[in-house]
């Protein structure tokens, strides 16, 4: 039997104190076993000894009590799952067979195992993924804790922030693959596809798809508040951190820290504030003519009346828009041309400047009861929507119908650039371990490591396979001693493997091959479409029919795949409606490269095979706050300091199918 107390909460949050023959005693005064910080902890305010085959925790008859479970107590024999809180400094009571830990412990003979100490930056789906995978393969072998600005507290809870103070939440609909939700643990993959309102299946089968599932749509919105629902209800290893992390501000505490695993997205701030450990990337590689290449996407928020197998088959025969949706409810994608970004702003009425918050922010723009599209951090206008006639939003409203949405199922703007650079590495070693401290490690995960293209769920699906990989190497090489460069050499080849498959998928959408073998940027297709249009440089017919012969020849490769298809009629009554201009534009950008596209994709069980999950005894039911039936059952209130809630894994859900 494994006995210990596991700080929670306070200062010393993620250590652990074994309990042997020995009483050990915790307070203020150096002569502790665990000398406390808080300032309601008295010199020597409680003690917990061994009284047979229990542990028994005692009060020193301290100024301001010790509480266990929300409830002051003199004299309490511990069960498993036991919260005590002295002050604001709460520890976990655990025991377990020492049969029930994943691998070998070490050099602890007797004792319990050090726990590893992760922190996340950064609270989207890729940061609170690996926090749930951490849970679920380690159990109390790991305390994670992870930072996001974009959170706030409410009561025991952390949610995400509203729009009123200032976070712009992402709406855009993504595409799961299964080759990663299917890796996601149990509980996750069970909350996340629950009901069928949330998801769909609207692309075929593809080279990510496994196990015979298709890739799901669903909101991205919808995935991060589940993912951190659950990351909340996992209080016991999971602390939730409505902060911003800074390097500099926390170096004392991070030297305490296992690993860093930064999840913050393309624009890291703490990847910045790291790059002399990463080195410099290199944008060269992702250049054409010296020029680094960037995308500028106008993101529509649409209703589209298409079937689903017509929106496919729209999407891919051709460059200049993606509709990914949700049951026709989603984003209308639409690629600019560089003049066209220059003119892709927002506007102050009042004030008379302009501003790009729908570039740089990015804000979302909703629309107005007048039709107008406002930002409403900025309180400034879509300048192309306000000017009706302008050239770019007469090439939006071209886009919505070629999508059957109609002028008023257009409910919001928005924006985002793209680009891509090659790192050199994924993985380094922050701070080398003494004899006070472990020695940390960072990692760069998800956006933060592989930004890529804007096509929505490919920056997801790269991010959450890192996750996966980070969270199996941790749990396969952590034995409780200091981790060491050799233990990350499986998921550096993973996170190498990634960024080549998946950036080069996503430069041949960024770029075409001409018949000299030289690249061309797609962006500049579309402007040179755009000024032959233009220039009256085109034929109706000619670029009607080359549309029509690209829209069969992708008809033929996807109607094994994906039912429904429309016949020449359907598709030529589709393309009726736009102008020569369009046509002519649609026809130069030309069709998705889905030879280079296709093929084989990275598996990270190639070279991390998933661990055995952690096997964790469950505290006693009338301990737990259990979550029924999607309601919250909170426990009743009691007088003085209440620790935190926990919700324990349920041992029951098994190994992941």
């Amino acid at each position: 039997m494994i006995t210990a107390l596991v700080a929670v909460q306070g200062r010393l949050e993620g250590q652990r104190f074994p309990l042997g023959r020995n009483p050990v005693t915790l307070g203020r005064g150096d002569t502790n076993d665990v000398v406390l910080t808080s300032r309601f902890a008295s010199r020597v305010h409680a003690e917990v000894r061994r009284e047979g085959d229990r542990f028994v925790l005692a009060d020193h008859d301290s100024d301001n009590g010790t509480w266990v479970n929300g409830v002051q107590v003199g004299v309490h024999t511990l069960e498993p799952g036991d919260e005590v809180r002295i002050g604001d400094e709460v520890f976990r009571f655990e025991s377990w067979e020492s049969a029930t830990l994943v691998g070998p412990v070490d050099g602890l003979a007797g004792g319990s195992p050090d726990v590893l100490r992760v922190t996340v930056t950064g609270g989207g789906p890729v940061g609170l993924a690996l926090a749930l995978l951490l849970d679920h393969l380690m159990g109390p072998r790991v305390a994670v804790r992870v930072h996001d600005r974009r959170w706030t507290r409410v009561g025991d809870r952390v949610e995400w922030s509203g729009y009123e103070k200032g976070n712009v939440r992402r709406e855009q609909v993504v595409t799961l693959q299964s080759r990663q939700y299917l890796r996601l643990p149990p509980h996750v993959q069970e909350r996340l596809f629950a009901s069928r309102e949330t998801w769909s299946e609207m692309w075929p089968l593809g080279p990510d798809s496994v196990d015979g599932a298709a890739p799901r749509n669903t909101p991205v919105r919808f995935i991060e508040d589940t993912l951190l629902e659950l990351a909340n209800e996992r209080s016991e290893r999971i602390t939730l951190v409505p902060e911003r992390f800074d390097v500099g501000e926390s170096r004392d505490d991070l030297v305490q820290q296992h690993v860093l695993a930064v999840c913050e997205g393309g624009r890291s701030r703490t990847r910045d504030q790291l790059a002399d450990r990463f080195g410099t990337a290199d944008r060269s590689m992702y250049s054409v003519d010296g020029e680094h290449v960037s995308d500028m996407v106008l993101g529509l928020r649409v209703r589209s009346g298409l079937p689903d197998p017509t929106s496919v088959l729209l999407t891919v025969s051709q460059n200049r828009f993606l509709l990914n949706s949700l049951r026709g409810e989603g984003f209308l994608n639409m690629r600019l041309s560089d003049q066209e970004a220059q003119e892709a702003v927002g506007i102050n009425p009042v004030r008379q400047v302009f501003s790009p918050c729908i570039q740089s922010a990015p804000c979302v723009l909703e629309r107005q009861p007048d039709g107008e599209f406002m930002c409403e951090t900025h309180h400034t206008f879509f300048l192309p929507a306000l000017l009706r006639g302008s050239a770019l939003w007469t090439r939006v409203q071209e886009g919505l119908r070629l999508f059957g949405v109609p002028e008023d199922a257009l409910t919001a703007v928005t924006g985002f650039r793209l680009d891509m650079v090659q790192r050199p590495r994924f993985t380094a070693q922050l701070f080398p371990p003494t004899r006070t401290t472990p020695g940390t490690f960072a990692c760069l995960l998800g956006d933060a490591g592989n930004a890529i293209h804007f096509w929505p769920g490919r920056g997801l699906n790269s991010g959450l396979a890192s996750a996966i990989s980070l969270a199996r190497a941790l749990a396969t090489v952590w034995h409780g001693r200091p981790l060491r460069d050799a233990d990350f050499t499986r998921h550096e080849a993973v996170m190498a493997m990634l960024q080549y498959r998946h950036k080069t998928r996503a430069w041949r959408q960024m770029v075409s091959i001409d018949a000299t073998g030289r690249a061309r940027t797609i962006k500049g297709q579309i402007a040179r479409g755009i000024a032959e249009g233009e220039q009256g440089a085109h034929d109706r017919t000619t670029d009607t029919e080359a549309l029509l012969e690209r829209l069969r020849q992708n008809r033929a490769r996807l109607e094994s795949r994906l039912p429904g298809l429309p016949d020449d009629a359907a598709l030529r009554a589709q393309l009726e409606p736009l102008s020569d201009q369009t046509l002519h534009t649609l026809a130069v950008s030309g069709s998705w490269d889905t030879a280079n596209v296709g093929g084989e994709e990275v598996d990270v069980g190639w070279l991390l095979p998933e661990p055995e999950p952690a096997v964790v005894p469950a505290p006693p039911a009338d301990r737990v706050t259990r979550r029924v039936a999607g309601d919250q059952l909170a426990a009743a209130p009691v007088p003085g300091p209440r620790p935190r809630e926990a919700t324990p894994r349920d041992p029951a859900q098994g190994p992941r199918a």
